[in-house]
Formats: structure tokens, sequence, C-alpha cells
């Protein structure tokens, strides 16, 4: 008995390695910098949504006032643009390959690969899930009945929510799920968009740019009811700028100057905090040629940062760390579970005694719903999305499902034999 216990707890240990828990790449090319950034993006809106329901709900006869933290929660309400930085890393991951192709006559892509790819690894952890949370919605909140999410539901099953609603109305059962729906566009298009790109228009660094910034303008003018691809569509560009410059190995003298003078990591933090600090998302009302000067200059930012992190030559070690690429390895698990997890386990977690300062509950309240979200999230990502980068889990799960009916058809021949 205890031979059994001893080898179950080894074959535990050694599931669990830490290597076990590294993202499947099946090109082989790992880029550490990649789930670096996605760490950053990651935490930049978990942050975000934690400040904003701590915020709100740390109601209380506190010795200390909310107010007296406001430059706190300013901070953390930058972390929405971590969705506008997943886009510019899923358009430079997505445009490698094809940049590869169309620039430097590299190994051709077949569209059937890449549409059926795109469908193996990112359906089955959505679709699971948004099942799994609507659930939970169903069966942990009183009084709620499926009937109260149709036909947000079904939209959301289809990544058409944002066409046929009004853009201030979120998705009912995942409300972040509207920032995949774009991502899913751009997927769709992105083929065409590379092929008219770098093949027929044959574009070149300064056309690219000069698009860049032409989305990024229209986008300060009206915009439409519905939330599409169009209003993020420059940060989509970005990504495919930077897969350009990596692909063709163009250097910025000057940024590398710079980064000489100083250092790479504090130019990259000191651009970090400036596209930050020129997120107009919560600015309030502005003229449009602030707007324009404020989002060119963020764009310019965001760019040194994913320069200095992907095209420059000089180390990254603190972003490149393992456990950091790990976490940002599982972003997408995290992502759809984290603000589920904050809104259920953080209005159990505030039932329970309060202290009597308001940071004291912020910190205890919000270190809890890190560790929920980092251990639950980690669980789906093992369970569901990890297996789902492997490329060819959908073949060898089709030969699992021949192996055990042949055995359970031997089976039944030896039952009908013995009787």
């Amino acid at each position: 008995m205890n031979f059994l216990l001893e080898d179950l707890f080894l074959r535990i240990k050694m599931k669990f390695k830490i290597n076990s828990l590294q993202r499947i790449t099946n090109t082989g090319k790992f880029i550490p910098e990649i789930d670096g950034l996605r760490f950053v993006a990651i935490c930049m809106v978990i942050f975000y949504h934690m400040d904003g329901f701590l915020f709100k709900e740390l109601n209380g006869d506190y010795r200390d006032s909310s107010a007296s933290y406001t430059i706190l929660h300013d901070l953390f309400l930058r972390g929405y643009f971590g969705v506008e930085v997943f886009f510019v890393i899923s358009a430079f991951v997505v445009s490698l390959p094809f940049a590869h192709w169309y620039l430097n006559n590299s190994n051709a892509i077949s569209l059937k690969d890449y549409f059926l790819r795109r469908i193996t690894r990112i359906e089955p952890p959505y679709l699971i899930s948004l099942m799994l949370i609507l659930l939970g919605h169903l069966y942990l909140i009183h009084g709620e009945k499926f009937s109260d999410y149709v036909p947000s539901f079904y939209y959301s099953l289809f990544y058409i929510h944002g066409f046929n609603f009004h853009r201030d109305f979120q998705p009912l059962v995942n409300n972040v799920t509207w920032s995949l729906e774009i991502e899913v566009q751009f997927y769709v298009l992105a083929p065409f968009i590379f092929y008219l790109l770098f093949k027929r228009l044959k574009f070149s660094l300064a056309s690219l740019i000069l698009l860049t910034l032409f989305f990024s303008i229209i986008t300060k003018f009206p915009k439409p009811d519905i939330i599409s691809l169009y209003e993020y569509f420059h940060y989509f560009m970005l990504g495919i700028v930077v897969a350009y410059m990596k692909v063709k190995n163009i250097r910025w003298k000057s940024l590398d100057a710079l980064n000489s003078l100083t250092s790479q990591s504090f130019t990259s933090v000191v651009a970090f905090l400036c596209m930050l600090w020129t997120d107009i998302t919560y600015m309030g009302p502005l003229h449009t040629w602030f707007k324009l000067i404020l989002s060119t200059l963020q764009l310019l930012f965001l760019f040194i940062v994913f320069y200095n992190l992907l095209i420059s030559s000089e180390k990254k070690i603190i972003i490149t760390t393992k456990w950091i690429t790990i976490i940002g390895g599982m972003c997408y698990s995290l992502y759809l579970f984290h603000n589920q997890i904050i809104m259920l386990f953080g209005h159990l977690i505030l039932k329970g005694q309060r202290m009597k300062y308001f940071i004291s509950d912020y910190l205890y309240v919000g270190i809890l719903l890190w560790i929920l979200i980092i251990i639950l999230g980690m669980l789906f990502y093992l369970l569901v999305e990890r297996p789902c980068m492997d490329k060819r889990w959908p073949s060898q799960l089709y030969k699992n499902l021949q192996n055990l009916a042949f055995k359970l058809k031997s089976v039944g021949i030896e039952i009908r034999k013995e009787l």
C-alpha cells in the first residue's frame, strides 16, 4: 500500500514539474519574450478588473478613506490597455510566419492548416469556459435562469455578440470575451491582409507605419455603435510592423543609441509608463486633436517596448524569467476566468470579518484573489488549454477513441463467449 502511495506521489510530482507548465510550440521555436509580454498584458488586465471590483465593493467604516488611494486607483485603471497589448502580440505572432514566407521566400503557409490550427487551438478552451461559467451563473447565483442569457450566450458562442448589441452592452456570460471576438475577426482576415501588404502591394516599412497611423487617426472620430476590429486595427497593424522589422532585420539606430546611453531595461520601463500615461480611455472628454496627439505618442511608446523586447539583441533577463514566461504562457486561461473568479470569490471573501483600514482589506482580498486566479487558471490550463496547444490532439483523440471502441468490443465478445 505504501509503495502504491509513493508511486502515485512521484507521478504527481513529475507531472507538475515546472517545464510541464510551459506552453507547447509545434514549430519548436519558443520565444520567451512573447510570453513575457503576455505576462505583462494579463497582469494589467487582472489588476484593472480587481481594482475596479475592490474600490466598488469595499464600503465600510474604515479609518482611512478609499479616496486617499486615488493615485493607486488611477494607475490600475490604465490596466485596461492590456487588451490592446494583447492585440499587438497576436498580430506579431500570426504575421511572423507569413512575413517569412512572403518576404524571405520561406516555407509556404497552408491556409487549411492555418484555419484548422486556429479552430483546434482556440475553440475548445473558449467553448468549455463559456459552458462552465454559464453553469456557474445558473447554479451558484440565486434566481438566475438560462433564458436570462439568451440570445447573448448564443451570440458569444459564434463570436458575433459585438455585431448584435450596442457597444455598451457586454456579453452576459463572460464580459471579457468581447476582445476575443476582435481577435477572431483579425484571424479570419489575416491571410488576406498579409497577402495584400507583403505580396501584392509589397508595402515598405514606411508605408506600413503610415497605414498604422491612418487607422489610428480615423478611430478618433465618431465611432460606430458596435465594437469591431475597425477601431482596434491600428494595434494589429503595429504588431505587423514589428514582425516586418523582425523578419527584415531592420534596426532603429536612434533607439539603439539611446539604449546604449542608458540601458534597454530603463528605456523600456520609461516607455511602458509613458504608454500608460498617454492612454485616453479614462481621461474624459478631450478635443480630437488632443486624442490624436496622445494616441500617436502611445503607439510610439508601445512600439519602443515591443522593439526593445522582440528586435533588440540585448538580453532581457527579467522578462524571460521562467516563472514569468510560465504565467504568461497560460494567459488565455487566466483571461477567460479571472473576472468571474474576482466577482464570485470576491463577494464570498468580503462576507467575512473586515479590517480597520481600507488598504488592509484591499491588499488582503487582492492577494487571495490573485492566488485563486493563478490556481484555478492553471488547473484549466493543464486540463484543457495546454493539451489543445498540440496540433496533433484531434488525430490522437480519434485514435484513442478507436482503441477504446476496440477494447470495449473485445470485452463484449469475451462476455458473450462466457455466457
